[in-house]
């Protein structure tokens, strides 16, 4: 076989595995799996008995967003921010977590869920509670499935991930810190989360909490 064949060959395995890796990142072979209720968990660590009132918590935060649905970010992997974080969030490795489109699994970087938490290399903003983020993460899924599945590109970055925080109940920025990142005119990626929640917030409380209405083109 010549050499240009091997290379595209060598492509195209990549490409394959970078598919399937996408799409079913238990082929990473986590050590540890667990199912609670409709929710299939894997991990690079045993999982805490307290693991269900955390999924719980997250489950909770959901139901508050008016196109909550019990039917997404069922598979969670949660990692310890190694090479299974490295290779799964290849475009975004300074991220709490990611799900992507159709698979709509969750993956988490280094997380602690005996602590409720989930870590990233940030000085500032780098820890935000695990249920949180799984609820973030989750309605990113019903944004999608309200909205069209290229509503990742659709929408902006504020009304996305600020209305994801809002349903989270939390974020990465205390209004303290985010003050003393633009004092000194800091540009931290926390920051676009920060304001979107504040806007969002703003947006639905002059709405009456009319989520399609925040969503709507016309109010954009």
């Amino acid at each position: 076989m010549k050499r240009t064949q091997w290379v595209h060959l060598a492509a195209g395995l990549a490409l394959v595995l970078a598919g399937t890796v996408t799409f079913a990142p238990e082929v990473l072979a986590f050590p540890h799996r667990q199912r609670i209720g409709d929710t299939i968990l894997y991990s690079e660590t045993p999982l805490p008995g307290t693991m269900p009132q955390l999924l719980a918590r997250a489950d909770g935060l959901l139901r508050r967003s008016a196109i909550s649905s019990p039917h997404y970010g069922r598979r969670i992997f949660l990692t310890d921010g190694g090479w299974r974080w490295h290779i799964l969030a290849f475009q975004t490795p300074g991220a709490f977590a990611f799900t992507r489109p159709i698979s709509e699994a969750i993956v988490v970087n280094r997380s602690n869920p005996a602590r409720d938490q989930v870590y990233t290399a940030a000085a500032i903003g780098g820890t935000r509670t695990l249920s949180g983020i799984i609820a973030h993460e989750r309605t990113h899924g019903l944004i999608r499935a309200r909205y069209g599945l290229f509503a990742d590109v659709r929408y902006p970055s504020w009304l996305r991930e600020g209305y994801c925080d809002v349903v989270a109940g939390d974020g990465s920025l205390t209004d303290e810190a985010a003050a003393a990142l633009e004092t000194r005119h800091v540009s931290h990626p926390a920051l676009i989360y920060y304001h979107g929640r504040k806007r969002v917030v703003e947006r639905l409380r002059a709405d009456g909490g009319n989520v399609d209405a925040l969503f709507s083109p016309a109010k954009r």
